[in-house]
């Protein structure tokens, strides 16, 4: 009897140490399960280059994901909603690098407006962002206007001067120690990526040392010279529409052939029509372009339009290739630049047409990419296009067409 409960309490003893020992192994398996942090440290780069977009493919935590205790901020699908948002607001700051013992990088971010901050997968190369983030330009240039100096403020209670455009950097602020009647001059232009708003970088003619930014609308163009524009339908003689093009009242002519002033004149093309030719970003259509290099006040410039096709092409979208057939990624900002001007009526050609090498040439100048800085930082320079035809059935599509550009520089 005594033998039998020995033999017993033995075996008990046996079982539940064996029990603590599978316990205690699976804790220890457990714990190690957990990625830890092997080192930290804030980031140091312009705060412009850190501006981050989130993909929606990872969400946000209050420390690295797969660490202990982790707890989501905002769920993958919160992020990807951010992601896609259309307001300067939801853009995301990164601020901090954490790599794991994994050798997975994590970033610390948070929201423009505040609302989100934590942590997030950042891929596995802590030289650029990756994983559930891509950097993002919050803002591209913007044509100047053909007058920079002499403009007053419109609606200063409301639309006033910011350090940055607003709500385009993290903790733009409004600036203050100038007069609401004071005159400035534009020095800079830039339109806000997601909503499309035009800001002007101005400079206080009475205080030089204040300088912000502020929307377009919250200026007012300063009374000058001006060269009057006649839209005239080419195919009917009949004038559709006017315009105008400002000039600096101290200024004895202008040319109206610049960039910035045919933009003007393009971009004033009454609804309906679009330009008669648009070789040379536009001055073909301007029925005397040697008159409109010299054009003074109160001239009368005619420039030709013709009626926009129903039965064309929807959109022409140019993928960039170098001279080896690689495809060139673009920073986002001249992504959307380059779309938004593909897109453009004035391109789009009548389905089953021919798009031209010139016609996609048009496009790359109209959106001021005949140079550009890649994605990845390498110089870029355009080379050619070719030809690409359309058929009946892209009435109404986007069709795809190929630019060549060269490296210039790495």
């Amino acid at each position: 009897m005594k033998s039998s409960l020995k033999k017993s309490l033995y075996v008990g003893l046996a079982a539940v140490s064996m029990l603590g020992a599978a316990g205690l192994a699976t804790t220890t398996a457990n714990a190690k399960s957990y990625a830890y942090i092997t080192s930290s440290s804030y980031l140091t780069t312009a705060p412009e280059t850190r501006n981050v977009v989130p993909n929606g493919t990872h969400a946000l935590y209050t420390k690295a994901g797969t660490a202990a205790g982790a707890r989501v901020v905002a769920s993958t699908s919160t992020m990807g909603r951010l992601g896609n948002s259309s307001r300067s607001n939801d853009y995301f700051r990164a601020y901090s690098i954490a790599t794991t013992n994994r050798g997975s990088v994590y970033y610390k971010v948070v929201s423009f407006d505040g609302r989100y901050r934590g942590w997030i997968y950042g891929g596995k190369d802590k030289t650029q962002f990756g994983g559930g983030v891509a950097s993002t330009q919050t803002t591209s240039s913007a044509t100047m206007p053909a007058v920079t100096t002499g403009y007053t403020m419109t609606r200063p209670s409301y639309w006033t001067l910011w350090n940055n455009p607003k709500y385009a950097q993290y903790k733009a602020h409004k600036i203050t120690g100038f007069n609401t009647t004071d005159t400035f001059t534009i020095t800079g232009a830039e339109t806000k990526t997601r909503e499309g708003w035009v800001y002007y970088q101005v400079k206080d003619e009475q205080n030089p040392s204040i300088t912000g930014w502020i929307y377009n609308l919250g200026l007012k163009v300063p009374e000058g010279n001006q060269v009057k524009i006649s839209y005239v339908d080419k195919d009917t003689g009949k004038e559709v529409g006017t315009g105008s093009v400002p000039f600096d009242k101290s200024a004895t002519y202008t040319n109206v052939t610049t960039t910035a002033n045919l933009n003007s004149i393009v971009n004033g093309v009454p609804s309906g029509y679009v330009p008669y030719d648009n070789n040379n970003g536009g001055s073909a259509s301007l029925a005397n372009r040697d008159n409109a290099a010299v054009a003074k006040d109160g001239d009368t410039l005619v420039y030709y339009v013709k009626a926009a096709a129903t039965d064309t092409t929807k959109a022409i979208k140019v993928n960039l290739v170098d001279q080896q057939g690689n495809a060139i990624t673009l920073k986002s900002a001249d992504q959307t630049l380059l779309d938004a001007s593909g897109a453009k009526a004035a391109f789009q050609v009548k389905a089953g047409d021919t798009i031209s090498a010139q016609d996609v040439q048009n496009i790359i100048q109209d959106a001021n990419l005949t140079n550009l800085i890649s994605n990845s930082g390498s110089s870029y320079q355009f080379v050619s296009a070719s030809d690409t035809a359309t058929t009946t059935n892209d009435n109404g599509a986007t069709v795809n067409v190929r630019a060549t550009y060269r490296v210039v520089a790495y």
